[in-house]
């Protein structure tokens, strides 16, 4: 029997910009939460269909999200309408910096954009494997969903333990502080006045999202416990030729 779709809490959400592009970085709602979770439970339980094949990741568990799963309850409507936000947000600033004018965001011309759903997966990621730095092709918004914190209750030792030099602070070496099984976005290489990458440490609930061209990756670590996450791949469409976001 089909899920009856209800009205979900408020999003919670900001804009960031460590190097060029807009990241969103967001909480999804408890309902959507929940939904969420038992979806890539059910996935990865039944193993239905492998996604390995189409990734990157050096992880044994990762598997296809059938599009059925977006067809009922507040799920899908859900996934379309953080992007849609994500990318009229990212008009709206093009707008602030005149590269859309005013007759074209006001008067003949409607700006809208239209998200399309392409292919989803969810990752469960074990001790030692990782996730080598790589972009995502054939789309132009990707979208990462986290499902665990990645702090010291879930790692249960940090990787090289002994390696106790460093020029950080010396709480750098403490479980959840290290890089380890966080995800890490790049853009550019570290110049003067920018900063080339932005690591993102997982907290359960949390979601990213980002134009699918950004190279990233996600570090090894040690634990008992699975490192859950799920992606959502996007092409979004816009009416209006100066904003394509990349449309492949």
């Amino acid at each position: 029997m089909a899920k009856k779709r209800k009205k979900h809490s408020k999003i919670k959400y900001k804009l960031i910009t460590p190097f060029g592009p807009t990241i969103m970085s967001g909480q999804m709602p408890k309902d959507i939460f929940e939904e969420f979770e038992s979806v890539i439970d059910e996935v990865l339980e039944k193993k239905s269909k492998n996604h390995g094949d189409h990734l990157a990741g050096r992880i044994d568990d990762e598997w296809h999200i059938d599009e059925g799963y977006f067809q009922f309850g507040n799920l899908g409507p859900f996934l379309d309408s953080i992007v849609a936000k994500y990318t009229s947000s990212v008009v709206e600033r093009f707008a602030e910096l005149g590269a859309i004018t005013d007759k074209e965001r006001g008067g003949e011309i409607e700006i809208g954009v239209t998200p399309q759903r392409l292919s989803g997966w969810v990752n469960s990621m074990k001790s030692g494997e990782y996730n080598p730095v790589h972009h995502h092709p054939q789309c132009n918004i990707t979208t990462v969903f986290f499902f665990d914190d990645m702090d010291e209750d879930f790692v249960d030792d940090i990787i090289a333990p002994t390696q106790t030099d460093t020029y950080f602070t010396p709480d750098a070496h403490r479980k959840g502080t290290t890089d380890d099984g966080t995800l890490q976005i790049f853009y550019n290489t570290n110049h003067y006045y920018e900063i080339g990458s932005f690591t993102y440490r997982p907290k359960k609930g949390t979601f990213l999202i980002f134009p699918a061209f950004l190279s990233h990756g996600v570090n090894p670590f040690i634990s008992k416990k699975r490192r859950r996450t799920a992606s959502i791949n996007y092409i979004v469409t816009t009416n209006n030729n100066n904003t394509t976001f990349g449309a492949r």
